[in-house]
């Protein structure tokens, strides 16, 4: 309990130093959203809290930034978040130990890293017996670098010394500075890790590889009591990835903003990812849960007890269809 309330302050930390809008009147407590970063998959969030979408839909939402995805999990099954935008394996990892967390959406099935390499590793034979950074054991960045490995022919376990490195920002440094030999980062530190001379071994989302990579997690408990939140949520939360695919410009600011870069060549590339990656249904993806189930399976035995559908509640999303909500944005696109 200790350690979670420290998890706890540290969040409420966080939360002050990155909250832009101004603290609600009279005393109404706002949603809190948990976001896993700093990196390109926190832009959805923020964006959608700064162009007001949430708001729209009668929902008072703060984003708070977390580290790692493991680290929001661990806050996430206190209720201190009400939505934890994260990756799929936390969830699953979580339900299987008996929490009732469960994915309501999933707006990126794939994996958007690239495997940023030091200058001499060139080849994949080359990443044999080195060092590689994660953000933390069982968080996204740990599932993929098996995921991928695996493709290309290399064991996890036996060929790669596999290290926890915090956030891509340090990853990233930690392979400038040789204490790493290679890591994953996603748009636009990928373009930036080349700038500086590092290889970009592979783009994972070029592979299209099934994956539950940006998931919104709530509970079954938060569910049944707050259906209503969880609609009004995902209906600014949907509102906000197709704004981000038809306000460009915005879009860029909030990047700016958030991720500290403004090299057009980065922004570009960064706005270039989102409409790679970014699936506008918000429809978990069946087989990119089985293939996190799989990951998650090595650690913990007790997934293979599961189908993935266990892990998913898409009666929003269907409501959301039936009401035609999305037909408004497909006209527009």
């Amino acid at each position: 309990m200790k350690k979670i309330s420290q998890v706890i302050f540290h969040a409420a930390l966080l939360a002050a130093l990155t909250l832009i809008a101004p603290l609600p009147a009279r005393g109404q407590k706002p949603v809190m959203i948990g976001v896993a970063g700093p990196a390109v998959n926190l832009t959805y969030a923020y964006l959608t809290q700064d162009a007001g979408l949430w708001r729209k839909y009668g929902v008072d939402a703060r984003v708070v930034l977390f580290e790692s995805g493991s680290t929001l999990a661990m806050v996430a099954r206190t209720g201190e978040v009400s939505f934890a935008i994260n990756s799929g394996p936390t969830v699953i990892a979580a339900r299987t130990q008996g929490a009732d967390s469960i994915m309501v959406a999933a707006t990126v099935n794939t994996l958007p890293y690239s495997l940023i390499t030091a200058k001499s590793i060139t080849s994949w034979n080359q990443l044999k017996s080195k060092k590689v950074g994660i953000s933390r054991f069982g968080s996204g960045t740990d599932t993929a670098i098996r995921l991928v490995v695996k493709k290309f022919g290399l064991d996890p376990v036996k060929d790669l010394v596999i290290l926890q490195g915090g956030t891509q920002p340090s990853r990233l440094q930690a392979v400038l500075a040789g204490s790493l030999d290679a890591t994953l980062v996603s748009p636009p530190l990928d373009l930036t890790a080349k700038k500086q001379g590092l290889n970009i071994l592979v783009n994972l989302a070029d592979l299209g590889i099934p994956y539950p990579q940006l998931v919104i997690e709530t509970t079954e408990r938060f569910n049944r009591e707050q259906p209503l939140m969880v609609k009004n949520f995902l209906k600014g939360f949907i509102a906000g990835i197709f704004y981000a695919a038809s306000h460009k410009e915005e879009t860029m600011k909030t990047i700016t903003k958030y991720l500290k870069t403004d090299d057009p060549e980065i922004l570009e590339a960064t706005h270039k990812s989102f409409l790679q990656v970014t699936d506008y249904t918000a429809m978990p993806n069946i087989e990119g849960i089985r293939n996190a189930m799989d990951e998650v399976a090595v650690r913990m035995p007790a997934v293979k007890n599961k189908k993935p559908e266990d892990f998913v509640d898409t009666r929003f999303l269907k409501e959301l269809e039936k009401e035609g909500f999305f037909k408004q944005f497909q006209k527009k696109s």
